[in-house]
């Protein structure tokens, strides 16, 4: 008891020399004050305690944190990441300016490779199906071509079967090219674009001469028309209703003025998840707000002791952002982060989920960019 007292009153001393130290120092401590109504140590832990150990940099073992994520994550382990095709269409141009560079493609993975000079979908040797037998397209451009999802709307009068598209995004995701067929041999790109034609349109190519790289005669003869028609059949009967999800390639439809419609394909991004806090925060990334570079130290409680444990001590620089993870056996902070300025109490902030946390969330001059909770995964943006 007498031990706890002196050490106590060791900590009474480091508070009060606080009130000495420097005026940038207090202008500090003043941003606190006017941005958060946060009290001090004694009033919100008055139980914590600092020693010399206290001073010891303790961070969280390689090990117990893979341990942690696992165990953390758990209970999405077994749910594939839900795609956000909204997000992803929101993204698209409604124009782009784009060039056939080769027909058929050089790598004999499509029918086209295609540059896209403008806008975010931009780059070359963009791989190409045609989606219209009623029009041509060479190697030619530039062009202006709209922009369509092809699970959207399209363009009336251009398809004559535009509810099959979401077979032909079925085609679009599955490995076909180079494995063998129930018919005999090996499917091509060229079975890939006559399945679609099949699907989509009511004519399929009369010569189909850049169905074969390099350019050959295909000439429909019944063997490369039967693994065309066996595409198309898989696709029929497995791709009804077919939604791309997170990692999958969607489908999108350019169409050009009097030219020949094609389709290219963008992966679908994961949707951005979040929760609010649940169980104790595991990791949090900061903002340091402030002009002045300063050093500072955090602490947390460890495991349900009162004893303080230093878990961050570096000089930071104005703006900078910063990662800290919590050390105790589940890889959380406990109840409160506690803040320091060189040797001064700073303030302290709630990471046990009984006030929400997240992205937005400002303590003093420290603002939350991003973190986590043991049972909720992601932070949710911080409202009041």
């Amino acid at each position: 008891m007498k031990k706890n007292l002196l050490l106590l009153l060791g900590v009474a001393v480091m508070f009060f020399s606080c009130q000495k130290d420097n005026v940038a120092e207090e202008t500090f401590s003043e941003a606190l004050v006017e941005s958060q109504e946060l009290s001090s140590i004694a009033e919100l832990d008055p139980e914590l305690i600092l020693n010399g150990d206290s001073e010891t940099l303790v961070t969280r073992p390689a090990k117990q944190g893979l341990q942690f994520n696992v165990a953390s994550s758990s209970y999405k382990a077994d749910t594939a990441p839900e795609g956000d095709i909204d997000a992803l269409v929101a993204s698209l141009p409604t124009t782009v300016s784009a060039s056939t560079t080769a027909k058929p493609s050089l790598t004999a993975n499509a029918y086209f490779d295609l540059t896209i000079h403008d806008t975010n979908l931009a780059g070359s040797d963009i791989l190409a199906y045609c989606v219209d037998q009623d029009l041509s397209l060479d190697v030619e451009g530039p062009l202006d071509f709209d922009v369509y999802s092809s699970l959207g709307e399209l363009p009336a009068g251009v398809f004559e079967k535009p509810e099959n598209f979401d077979k032909v995004n079925w085609l679009l995701n599955q490995t076909i090219i180079g494995t063998d067929s129930p018919s005999g041999g090996t499917y091509t790109f060229g079975h890939i674009q006559y399945a679609m034609w099949l699907l989509v349109d009511d004519s399929v190519c009369q010569v189909c001469t850049y169905l074969t790289s390099p350019i050959g005669s295909w000439n429909n003869d019944s063997d490369n028309v039967v693994k065309g028609q066996e595409l198309a059949d898989l696709a029929t009967q497995n791709g009804d209703g077919f939604v791309p999800t997170a990692g999958q390639k969607l489908g999108i439809v350019l169409v050009p003025e009097g030219k020949q419609s094609i389709i290219i394909s963008k992966e679908v991004p994961a949707k951005e998840t979040c929760n609010d806090c649940t169980g104790d925060v595991d990791e949090v990334t900061l903002k340091f707000n402030w002009h002045n570079a300063t050093r500072i130290k955090f602490y947390q409680r460890y495991e349900n002791t009162y004893w303080a444990v230093k878990i961050f001590d570096k000089v930071l620089q104005p703006g900078e952002e910063f990662t800290i993870q919590g050390v105790n056996h589940d890889g959380s902070f406990g109840k409160f982060l506690y803040i320091f300025t060189k040797h001064c109490y700073y303030t302290c902030f709630n990471t046990n989920c009984y006030i929400n946390i997240g992205p937005g969330f400002n303590a003093g001059v420290f603002e939350v960019v991003s973190g986590t909770s043991t049972h909720g995964g992601e932070l949710c943006e911080y409202t009041w």
